[in-house]
């Protein structure tokens, strides 16, 4: 999943796996369903925002559709949870010209924004994380601008998938799987 990368639109280097699945998607009916949002609510703010590989996703999205003028810096905004490492420094560094609203938000010990270890394949997060070191059920949180911060979740070594699943309360796999629908807390 990690071993072979290609270019990117915006710039750099991401994981063949997340371009690859990112086309498909966009090719699928993604693009006829944008555009034909965009053109319904042209004043409209464009929101990207993913957990997981979803994560990585919007990532490659709001990065694909600044660099190819079918969004703008100032009115595209990305928030993710629990994204892997997607691309190379050259794509951070792209990413962070591009979309400048940007956060990676990161709950405590989850292990996949971990992954792959940090300089492992030249694989390199974007900037702006906020990293609950609790529960999430309180606004209590760390925000660290830097790419690879050791301040926010770099900063400790024990991680753990069950943070990866429960984001702010909600059990995410199974809720997403329920079409977002009935108790999120399980």
């Amino acid at each position: 999943m990690y071993r072979n990368k290609t270019a990117w639109f915006g710039g750099g280097n991401v994981g063949f796996y997340f371009a690859r699945s990112y086309n498909l998607l966009w090719n699928a009916g993604m693009k006829e369903d944008f555009n034909t949002l965009k053109h319904a609510y042209p004043g409209y703010e464009i929101w990207v925002g993913g957990h997981s590989l979803g994560g990585s996703m919007a990532a490659l999205a709001s990065n694909y559709l600044v660099a190819n003028g079918l969004a703008t810096s100032s009115n595209l905004k990305m928030i993710t949870f629990g994204e892997p490492r997607t691309g190379d420094k050259a794509f951070a560094d792209a990413h962070d010209k591009m979309v400048t609203y940007s956060y990676r938000i990161v709950h405590h010990k989850d292990i996949v924004p971990h992954i792959p270890l940090n300089g492992m394949a030249e694989f390199h997060h974007h900037r702006n994380e906020v990293w609950y070191d609790n529960d999430m059920l309180k606004a209590v949180f760390k925000e660290c601008d830097a790419q690879e911060s050791p301040f926010c979740s770099d900063s400790h070594l024990d991680y753990e998938i069950e943070d990866h699943h429960r984001y702010f309360g909600m059990f995410i796999s199974f809720y997403g799987r329920r079409n977002c629908t009935g108790d999120p807390s399980n």
